[in-house]
């Protein structure tokens, strides 16, 4: 299983080196920063109720989670920025056309054992969340303010259909330090 996982990295390494994308990293890093924060956003609201998971099978977890949240998804990002074309009709095509392509990656990493959904998510989720994922990334280096909110209405969307429980240890993570809950009223949105 970890040579799985290797595997998954390299084509994505050859990618990146291959096309040269790493001289778009000045141009493109508040997109690579925003899809590490909101994939770890993802592991920290959703810790004790994931979604999807990817089996460690000879890594640590936060090894391999890690690999995913600061190399691989930035890594795919920047690939696609760097070849982002000019035209709104290319630019649907190109975005639907990697949003094919990662989901059919990630049917056959389904296949292979690689990743596990749970609690409902399918791989119809994942297509949605590629779509999502390229789409605010590119909309995010012309629209800062309307990527965030929109990001956070999907965000809140995901979290309230597939029911992902808050309780009062929610409040105890490195997002909510600075929070003071009063333990007389409880926090369970579940």
């Amino acid at each position: 299983m970890k040579q799985k996982q290797i595997l998954l990295l390299i084509p994505i390494l050859l990618l990146t080196l291959s096309g040269r994308t790493w001289k778009y990293f000045p141009k493109y890093y508040k997109s690579l920063a925003y899809v590490s924060f909101f994939n770890s956003f993802y592991y920290y609201l959703c810790k004790r109720y994931l979604l999807w998971e990817f089996p460690p099978g000879g890594f640590h977890w936060r090894i391999l989670r890690s690999m995913h949240i600061f190399f691989i998804t930035p890594l795919l990002v920047l690939a696609f920025l760097s070849k982002f074309p000019e035209t709104l009709p290319r630019k649907l095509s190109y975005i639907i056309k990697w949003t094919v392509g990662s989901t059919m990656v990630e049917h056959f990493a389904v296949k292979e054992n690689m990743i596990m959904f749970k609690h409902g998510w399918n791989i119809f989720w994942s297509g949605l969340i590629y779509l999502l994922m390229y789409s605010f990334s590119y909309l995010l280096t012309k629209k800062p303010v309307v990527t965030w909110i929109l990001s956070f209405y999907s965000l809140f969307f995901f979290l309230t259909f597939f029911k992902v429980p808050f309780r009062r240890r929610l409040l105890k993570g490195p997002f909510f330090f600075l929070v003071k809950t009063d333990r007389s009223i409880p926090f369970e949105i579940s």
